[in-house]
């Protein structure tokens, strides 16, 4: 298997704000939105008012690329469960705090950003488009 090359993304589903959500994080991450397709291909027969919604999105930052979505009305309810946070990891406990600040803003703050038992900084969050984070730094 070690002859495998292999990319691995994370794949956000948003219930109809995935743009607005790429925007957010890419004006924090200094990220790249690449809109591959959007609903309004005929064949995805969907309502007029979800045509403009995101059906595949790429997003960079760094090193790092995410694939969103938004999720059709009718399949939310089953696609919006995940046990799966973003982890994102600093050597910098200052801007380590600013983009917890900034991503969490509006969010569910579970684990505010502090100092932990085990040494390094930590703080997670689900943010206000319902995606959960956690923001580390070890020095």
């Amino acid at each position: 298997m070690s002859n495998i090359q292999l990319e691995m993304m994370p794949y956000l589903s948003f219930q109809g704000n995935c743009e607005e959500a790429l925007h957010f994080y890419s004006e924090i991450l200094d990220g790249r939105i690449e809109i591959v397709s959007r609903y309004d291909n005929p064949a995805m027969n969907t309502a007029v008012d979800f045509k403009n919604k995101i059906l595949h999105a790429r997003f960079s930052f760094g090193n790092y690329t995410l694939f969103a979505s938004d999720v059709m009305p009718k399949k939310q309810d089953e696609q919006m469960t995940s046990n799966i946070a973003i982890s994102l990891g600093f050597h910098d406990e200052v801007v380590a705090e600013n983009i917890f600040d900034r991503l969490s803003a509006d969010g569910d703050i579970h684990i505010p950003f502090k100092k932990q038992f085990w040494g390094d900084w930590h703080g997670n969050f689900k943010d206000r488009f319902d995606i959960r984070w956690m923001v580390n730094c070890t020095k």
